[in-house]
């Protein structure tokens, strides 16, 4: 009598012709799989530089914005007065 682990390795017997195309598809799957995981990490990467520009340029949009309205309410305050 023979137990489980007495049994050769499948990867060891010889695979029919169906089951190893089917092996290579997957194979060939699993590669584009991670072909397009890391593309898509990379657009990731990049989308997360181009956020942090932009989030930075409105920052200092959003200075010169309030310096520019401070100085235009001191001209104001000024004209007032004269």
């Amino acid at each position: 009598m023979t137990t489980s682990s007495e049994h050769t390795d499948p990867p060891a017997q010889a695979a029919p012709a169906g089951l190893s195309l089917q092996t290579d598809e997957a194979k060939a799957t699993v590669a584009e799989i991670k072909a397009e995981n890391a593309a898509l990490e990379e657009a990731d990467r990049a989308a997360e530089a181009q956020a942090e520009a932009a989030a930075e340029q409105a920052k200092q949009l959003a200075q010169v914005t309030g310096e520019v309205l401070e100085e235009l309410k001191e001209m104001k305050e000024g004209a007032g007065q004269a």
